[in-house]
């Protein structure tokens, strides 16, 4: 049977009710579509102009080598739902009324510097400088920010640290003096200043990373998980805790169960890299959606509650930071994730 694209089939394969070959002519479209276009404003697609090319390009030998591949199918389920979310909010935005304006807003790049019992308001306007841990020697000295905030700094020997939302870093007494140490709370991102006569540690509970010259990801919120998660992209960095240790090389991750001091080291992951937050955007790759809404969370600055039915099921793809919640609600629901709003929490139901 021969398919041709309208809106009336895209709502059909919302609603979850194609057919096993009406899915695979869905999401191959969506696939071509993420090839051929990936530049085009949405708006200006043309669903018969689109029809006509997908006929003529995909109907091919190739389509029909590909469609019998699972592979294939794979890969389309599993960007599906994120990487062409745009066509989603395009062709069902029609048929659903405007949302209410949301509470929920985008993160800003913003801080505060805690000095002691002294506040000071950080931003792109005013940024850190490593001059006030001279004028306060012997003060506590530490950066946090809040959900909806990430901020970017350089410490004093040249070390730079991306801190993202919901987190904290204190920086040790004595900094740059015998050694470089820090203490974290939440998740940041370091790009080593090399100086092997000092060695740059951060500290995580109970567990430390050490490293001389080196860029890496350390994530560990313990309100949402007991895993505190490390990924390396350059150098070198040893991880510690209870008397254990592990050295990662580039392209490693660690994970480390903060209960039990359970190690599990994992190779390199090209299809992710934990620090895409800091570049600007979300990445996920079959991430459960509890982890999704966790980052979601922190950065729109909202609370949500999940039913079990919605706890096993996960979504792949990348999401730019700037993009408002609106349109972020829009990609749940293509993916076939229904929610309420409560105030300022998100309730997500069957």
């Amino acid at each position: 049977m021969k398919h041709r694209l309208s809106k009336q089939l895209l709502q059909k394969y919302q609603q979850g009710m194609c057919s096993a070959e009406e899915k695979v002519f869905v999401e191959s479209w969506y696939n071509q579509l993420s090839r051929k276009n990936n530049e085009k404003e949405i708006p200006e697609l043309d669903l018969a102009t689109e029809d006509r090319y997908f006929q003529q390009h995909i109907f091919g030998s190739e389509w029909r080598a590909h469609r019998q591949k699972n592979a294939y199918l794979k890969v389309a389920a599993s960007i599906v739902f994120f990487f062409m979310a745009g066509v989603a909010i395009y062709f069902f935005s029609e048929r659903q009324p405007s949302p209410q304006k949301l509470p929920f807003t985008v993160g800003q790049f913003q801080a505060d510097l805690l000095i002691g019992n002294e506040v000071v308001s950080l931003d792109e306007k005013k940024p850190f400088s490593p001059a006030w841990l001279d004028q306060h020697k012997g003060s506590r000295v530490a950066i946090k920010t809040k959900k909806g905030q990430e901020f970017k700094m350089e410490l004093p020997d040249g070390t730079t640290v991306w801190l993202n939302a919901d987190s904290k870093l204190e920086i040790g007494q004595g900094y740059n003096l015998q050694e470089r140490s820090v203490f974290l709370q939440g998740e940041a991102y370091f790009k080593v200043a090399k100086n092997k006569a000092k060695p740059f540690i951060v500290h995580v509970g109970t567990t430390s990373i050490e490293a001389l010259g080196t860029a890496f990801n350390v994530k560990l919120y313990a309100m949402d998980s007991q895993l505190l998660t490390t990924q390396l992209d350059e150098g070198k960095i040893r991880v510690s805790n209870a008397g254990l240790q592990e050295i990662l090389l580039p392209g490693q991750m660690i994970q480390l169960n903060v209960l039990n001091g359970a190690f599990q080291l994992q190779q390199e992951n090209k299809q992710q890299d934990a620090a895409n937050w800091k570049d600007g955007y979300f990445e996920f790759d079959q991430t459960p959606l509890p982890d999704i809404l966790a980052d979601l969370g922190r950065w729109y600055n909202f609370t949500y509650s999940l039913s079990p039915a919605y706890k096993n099921k996960v979504l792949s793809g990348k999401i730019s930071k700037k993009e408002s919640f609106e349109e972020v609600l829009k990609i749940l629901r293509f993916a076939g994730i229904n929610y309420t709003i409560d105030k300022d929490r998100l309730i997500l139901v069957p």
